[in-house]
């Protein structure tokens, strides 16, 4: 049996809360969090595209996730160079970037 994306998303997502459950532990440093956050992005650009492909997304509106997707990814490399001279700024601003990346994928998981 062949999953697409958009049906293996929710299992992954079950199997990282059983590892969290298991004691492996969450993103906790500025970098973890980066990381995570850029993995995140890619994940919306491919959840995207597969529910492009399959129809429940318009060309518009995968092309607004994506511009969203652009801007967020930004918001990551803003955030990692203002870390650089100032740590709570950057830690501020990668916690908005991950809000607004969240609410990102809480849309396309309304389009599946």
């Amino acid at each position: 049996m062949k999953l697409k994306l958009h049906q293996a998303l929710p299992l992954l997502f079950l199997l990282l809360a059983g590892c969290a459950s298991l004691g492996v532990p969450a993103p906790s440093t500025f970098n973890e969090k980066a990381a995570a956050a850029l993995a995140t992005v890619t994940g919306a650009r491919q959840t995207t595209l597969t529910l492009l492909q399959a129809g429940k997304l318009t060309p518009d509106d995968a092309e607004n996730v994506n511009a969203q997707a652009d801007n967020l990814r930004q918001g990551i490399d803003i955030a990692r160079q203002i870390h650089s001279t100032n740590t709570a700024a950057g830690d501020d601003r990668l916690t908005a970037t991950i809000t607004a990346l969240t609410a990102l994928n809480a849309y396309l998981g309304t389009r599946k």
